[in-house]
């Protein structure tokens, strides 16, 4: 693992500090000493420093405005407080202590690993801290040690990953990553730890260029100055950045932005041509093949254009969803296309989604209000426009409701609200066969809740088998795999306790959902609005699978086998209060 001795942050007002690591005996652990010791020289004057640490340390400005710094033995992260002539700002050096557990979380220790989160507040912070300092791979096996010793910090991470990564180029927090293969260095190594899940280079560069440009000539910006180009990443994957290009010149500039931006991009086939194989795609094509159509339509009439532009950005985001926010973007500008034409359903669906797509994030983040206001959200969407599905939303706000109540211990109030949402489902017009999907998932989760509760073993078996038998019964394999072991546990003589589940149904992907929620009854002939139809469009841009199982698996907290808010890691450090901005 590499460790740098030399390192640069940026100070405000464009100022640079450049950190040195002090090598020397007063590092020797011998008659008590092990001290570090670090030179920090800006490029503007410091007039003051401070470190806040747990142990006595020091900091101590020269008349040149060079600072040292002295951290003893015990300290582990420490903060370094400058100020100068354009403000203050601050700085993460690793005392001894952490250079110590970091160097027996790598070994393989997982106490040290979970003490590296809990001293930084949770393993998101522990990223950005360490990321100051750390090179690309040594941080990666620092998160790699942390989630691999820790399920909650696993999930932690795996909620989070994207927005730690769209921070990075867009903000001076965290690792730097000023040019293309730093962060593509970042992308690919946290790709690889293997407990979060995957890592899409063209989501974290959509994410991080809608996060730090608000105009489409600042978009272009971002992507020059980290070495992007962008028909280069337009080509990578299934090809969706060229449609967060679109999304990010709409939101920003309007449909004409979207417009210039098309011009001169490369077209394979005539508009006609192109739209005729969009209008007749399967489902799983129809965002690719929608995209084909935008440079062609470049040509054609404003409405014709925004027309395209409405179903390129739905279709890429309905077809193609991630764990970034990237689908809430393409929602959100394909909303403002479809409204430049009078395209209602493109509006309704593409607000209903979008709200979906943000309760989603929420739920799998377990800031469980948040996503619960984003699901009512889309069930006040819903219920304006005939054509939308309120039951939907309904039915996963009640598991994201008995999630929370759960995670505050309160299982009584957690079965309530299963109890709630199946009367909802019941007084509502559920094709049926979405229905018993609903109902057995509802029932499943209220056995795992009433297994969590009773102090009878022999009852705590019987709502296991009979949560069991449901999930089996709809094909939800995270919950089936989750409930054999609480069984084999059980089987084993070993306490409810134990490490907890290293990945809850909370967490689950949006791709994995998407799978299961498709609405593939648009392989059919309801393939959207004709362009002949603009302003006065029919009714069937989408169309709602009643085979589709809509939230699959938002399941159960990990590690509830412990009875208690959800188990050991529940309220610990890596779960304590969310900032909602992450």
């Amino acid at each position: 693992m590499t460790q740098r001795f030399r390192w640069e942050r940026p100070l405000p007002g464009d100022a640079v500090a450049t950190v040195t690591r002090v090598v020397g005996d007063h590092e020797l652990p011998e008659d008590g000493g092990g001290e570090r010791r670090f030179r920090v020289d800006c490029s503007v004057r410091v007039t003051d420093a401070a470190v806040d640490a747990e142990a006595a340390s020091v900091a101590e400005v020269d008349e040149a405005g060079v600072v040292t710094v002295a951290l003893p033995a015990g300290v582990g992260l420490a903060r370094l407080r400058l100020t100068t002539g354009d403000g203050t700002a601050s700085l993460w050096l690793p005392g001894p202590a952490f250079a110590d557990r970091l160097e027996a979380a790598l070994d393989g220790d997982a106490g040290a690993a979970r003490a590296l989160s809990r001293e930084a507040g949770s393993v998101v912070a522990l990223a950005f801290a360490a990321g100051e300092f750390l090179a690309t791979d040594g941080l990666v096996d620092l998160l790699d040690a942390v989630t691999e010793a820790s399920g909650s910090a696993a999930d932690d991470l795996h909620a989070r990953r994207y927005d730690f990564l769209r921070a990075v180029p867009a903000t001076p927090a965290g690792p730097t990553a000023d040019d293309r293969e730093q962060l593509v260095a970042l992308a690919a190594g946290l790709d690889g730890v293997d407990a979060i899940g995957d890592v899409s280079l063209v989501d974290v560069v959509a994410d991080a260029m809608h996060l730090a440009a608000e105009t489409p000539r600042g978009a272009r910006a971002f992507l020059d100055d980290h070495g992007f180009d962008a028909r280069a990443l337009a080509e990578r994957g299934d090809g969706e950045f060229f449609a967060a290009l679109l999304a990010q010149a709409t939101v920003t500039g309007g449909v004409g932005a979207a417009k210039r931006l098309a011009v001169g991009w490369p077209a394979e086939k005539t508009f006609e041509a192109a739209k005729a194989d969009a209008e007749a795609a399967d489902y799983w094509d129809r965002g690719e093949a929608w995209r084909g159509v935008v440079p062609t339509a470049a040509d054609q009439s404003p409405e014709a254009f925004a027309y395209v532009l409405a179903n390129a950005l739905y279709w890429t985001a309905e077809v193609d969803r991630g764990d970034s926010r990237v689908d809430e973007l393409l929602f959100d500008a394909a909303e403002t296309a479809g409204r430049d034409v009078g395209l209602e359903w493109v509006v309704g669906h593409s607000r209903f989604e979008r709200a979906r797509a943000r309760g989603h994030r929420h739920r799998t983040s377990r800031t469980h209000a948040l996503a619960i206001e984003a699901f009512e959200d889309a069930h006040e969407v819903a219920e304006a426009r005939e054509f939308l599905d309120p039951w939907e939303p309904a039915y996963t706000r009640a598991v994201v409701a008995s999630n929370m109540h759960s995670a505050n211990g309160d299982h009584d109030a957690a079965v309530a609200a299963l109890d709630d949402g199946e009367a909802t489902l019941a007084d509502t017009d559920v094709p049926e066969s979405r229905r018993e999907e609903m109902v057995a998932h509802l029932g499943a989760q209220r056995h795992e809740r009433r297994a969590i509760q009773t102090e009878n073993p022999a009852e705590r078996r019987s709502h296991l088998e009979a949560a069991l038998e449901r999930y089996e019964a709809v094909g939800f394999d995270r919950s089936v795999d989750r409930v054999r072991e609480k069984l084999a546990q059980d089987d084993d003589g070993e306490s409810a306790g134990g490490e907890p589940d290293s990945r809850g149904d909370d967490a689950l992907g949006g791709r994995e959902r998407a799978a299961v929620a498709a609405r593939q009854s648009l392989a059919g002939d309801d393939r959207g609005p004709s362009l002949a139809d603009i302003p006065a469009l029919h009714d069937f841009l989408t169309e709602t699978d009643p085979n589709a199982v809509g939230s699959p698996d938002p399941g159960v907290l990990p590690g509830e086998r412990e009875g208690g808010a959800g188990g050991p890691d529940v309220g610990g450090p890596d779960d304590g209060p969310r900032d909602p901005r992450y």
